[in-house]
């Protein structure tokens, strides 16, 4: 374990340049690139929308008509290549015996998204319907995907969730629960794809009500922060994460900077330090370090796309040392 798993997007502007470098790695996964208006993570899946105005603020004119032709069929949705241009450029440069690909969660796109009167889309109606609409994009990601491509890794992002469930739970009239939110993310995964979940604000508190959203649920990799949220966590969710992963399920640990100011030194002495800090107060708090060895990935604590391109490609050029890294951090530990 202690490969790399990367969040998606890159700071490049040119869609050609991280090819080469994201094709080789042992995980290879869809490159994002945000500089780029069309593949901005918002966007790239709302497009497609009949109704959608993308011209300044994200506004949704939404009919009865188009809501019902999303909700109620199924036919799966391939995101064309001005939209998503890595996916493209990396099917010429397959076959790949892993594949990690990503789209933005149901609750980060109501959040988002805003009606003609300026407020946020978020009920329990608008919940369904971009659950419906990702859960059709992820099918058609997967279907071609599978053309090229052996173990599928499907990551859903979203940012937005921590907000979305206060929301929630300050107005009743939306209609949502923590839970419900979360089932309708889960929905989204696609048969023939292994599950994974990134949320980039403070996972340590997301509960509901005896549930952890992350821990408590069929996700098998979750993705966290954890230099910005260190793994301060009490007795009881340790035990949670233990038995998360002795169902199989990993984790990927945001344990480097993803802006170029949080590096006082190289990438590879970055990690070292920041893995050994993670590591003992993940043990110190109880979770299994001997589960974690077998079960845990690097990552960087969020998406590239406001590091230099220079930080962006250097963080891939090392990342084929993160394993060594990582058993090294392991074995101090222990």
């Amino acid at each position: 374990m202690g490969h790399f798993f990367a969040v998606g997007s890159v700071s490049e502007t040119d869609p050609q340049l991280p090819a080469d470098y994201v094709s080789t790695l042992s995980l290879p996964y869809w490159y994002q690139l945000p500089a780029l208006r069309e593949e901005d993570m918002v966007r790239q899946f709302a497009y497609m929308i009949d109704g959608f105005e993308e011209e300044d603020d994200f506004v949704l004119d939404l009919d009865m008509f188009v809501y019902r032709d999303i909700v109620e069929t199924e036919e799966p949705i391939l995101i064309d290549e001005e939209h998503a241009h890595g996916l493209y450029i990396l099917a010429e440069k397959g076959p790949f015996r892993f594949f990690k690909t990503q789209q933005t969660a149901p609750a980060t796109m109501c959040f988002t998204v805003r009606g003609p009167d300026g407020k946020q889309l978020i009920s329990a109606a608008m919940l369904r319907f971009f659950s419906s609409l990702m859960r059709r994009i992820a099918e058609g990601q997967v279907r071609f995907l599978r053309e090229f491509c052996d173990t599928i890794m499907l990551c859903q992002d979203d940012p937005a969730l921590g907000f979305v469930i206060e929301m929630a739970e300050r107005d009743s009239s939306t209609g949502l629960t923590g839970a419900q939110i979360f089932r309708e993310t889960e929905s989204v995964f696609p048969a023939g794809a292994i599950p994974a979940y990134h949320y980039c604000e403070d996972w340590r508190s997301l509960r509901n009500d005896e549930e952890h959203l992350l821990w408590d649920t069929k996700t098998k990799i979750v993705h966290i922060d954890v230099v910005r949220y260190p793994p301060e966590i009490d007795e009881e969710q340790a035990e949670r994460m233990n038995r998360f992963m002795e169902r199989g399920g990993g984790l990927a640990l945001g344990v480097l900077p993803n802006v170029d100011d949080g590096y006082s030194r190289p990438v590879i002495e970055t990690l070292t330090e920041n893995l050994h800090r993670v590591l003992a107060l993940l043990g110190n708090r109880g979770v299994d370090i001997s589960l974690l060895a077998t079960n845990a990935m690097i990552s960087t604590q969020c998406g590239l796309s406001r590091a230099t391109p220079e930080l962006v490609r250097q963080i891939h050029a090392r990342s084929v040392e993160f394993p060594i890294a990582f058993e090294r951090a392991v074995k101090r530990t222990t």
